[in-house]
């Protein structure tokens, strides 16, 4: 009889909700609970059951020492249409996160909540491909932790703000795939140095390319798909890190003869539609790991230099321009137009 009223207390002990003290912060699941609320209770998150630890709920991460909330990632693969409203203001009451994303989330509107700005420890920021709108704000400057700022594939208009450079650990933004306008800021150069990875394509970004952005040393730089006219040349250096330079489809305008390059780290030189002018130069025979690479549409002239990897590439790398020749384009004595 006694080994079965044992047997009997330790069942209850084994199954009673209070046989283990819940790890989650009572704060953190007052704030998931709202958020989860403010996004019309969605299927995504039918596991934050609020009798259950929100350490085990999906979408979200505990530290293992401090047992807040770190990370809260809420993506969804398909289309959710039961997710729908703003970003949550109480996405700022969740002090530890370190990691916030809202990814795939097409009836996710609205502008950036200035709440985010509470969230002091923020490294990473990733708000793509949803239905947000209004600016890319001011106050994201003073969330001084940020290491990767990415808004890509949303709706956000207006102009870039130039006060994102007093962001000093940041390494990565991205902003590309929005409505934005006017120019890059010329306080972009004074980001710390090497400077983030600028990717800032498929918007309608106008005027010059600052002559700042030339004290950078970024390894990834994508203008593509804008407006932008006039000088690129600061962009390019024999010891520079670039790996990626895209600055096709824009109105750019300079001599290329005179460019260097990295020869060890580009893989990636796309200049073509633009106004590009004088030849290509020879040290791109130089460089060793080139795997894509267009001039196409712009007004280049002379010989392509032979050697390196240039003639892996096919005429349509290089034609429709002002009067270039040799492979894989016809010889130079060819007369003909190209």
């Amino acid at each position: 009889m006694e080994t079965m009223l044992r047997l009997c207390f330790l069942s209850f002990l084994l199954f009673s909700p209070f046989a283990l003290s819940e790890r989650c912060h009572s704060q953190d699941k007052k704030a998931l609970l709202k958020i989860k609320e403010d996004l019309n209770n969605p299927y995504l998150l039918a596991s934050w059951d609020p009798n259950e630890d929100c350490c085990e709920w999906y979408c979200v991460k505990c530290d293992d020492k401090t047992n807040r909330i770190y990370e809260l990632d809420i993506s969804s693969s398909l289309p959710d249409p039961d997710l729908k409203g703003q970003i949550p203001p109480s996405v700022g009451d969740l002090p530890y996160l370190e990691y916030l994303t809202f990814h795939k989330l097409p009836n996710l509107v609205g502008p950036i909540q200035p709440t985010i700005t509470k969230l002091t420890k923020l490294k990473y920021l990733i708000i793509t491909n949803t239905n947000i709108s209004g600016p890319v704000p001011d106050f994201l400057a003073q969330i001084k932790s940020l290491e990767l700022l990415h808004l890509s594939f949303n709706n956000l208009s207006g102009s870039i703000p130039g006060s994102l450079y007093q962001l000093p650990n940041l390494v990565s933004l991205h902003l590309d795939r929005n409505k934005l306008t006017g120019p890059i800021p010329d306080s972009f150069g004074s980001f710390n140095k090497p400077g983030p990875d600028l990717i800032l394509s498929h918007n309608q970004l106008s005027g010059p390319i600052p002559g700042s952005l030339g004290n950078l040393d970024p390894e990834r730089i994508d203008l593509s798909r804008n407006k932008l006219e006039g000088d690129a040349s600061m962009l390019f250096g024999s010891t520079k890190r670039t790996q990626i330079l895209d600055l096709s489809r824009n109105m750019l305008e300079f001599d290329l003869s005179n460019m260097k390059f990295p020869k060890k780290s580009l893989i990636w030189l796309d200049l073509n539609h633009n106004k590009i002018y004088g030849s290509i130069p020879v040290g791109l025979t130089k460089v060793e790991y080139l795997q894509q690479f267009n001039v196409s549409y712009n007004k280049l002239c002379g010989e392509i230099p032979q050697g390196g990897e240039l003639q892996r590439f096919d005429m349509y790398s290089y034609f429709h321009n002002k009067c270039l020749c040799g492979s894989p384009l016809p010889p130079c004595n060819f007369k003909a137009a190209i």
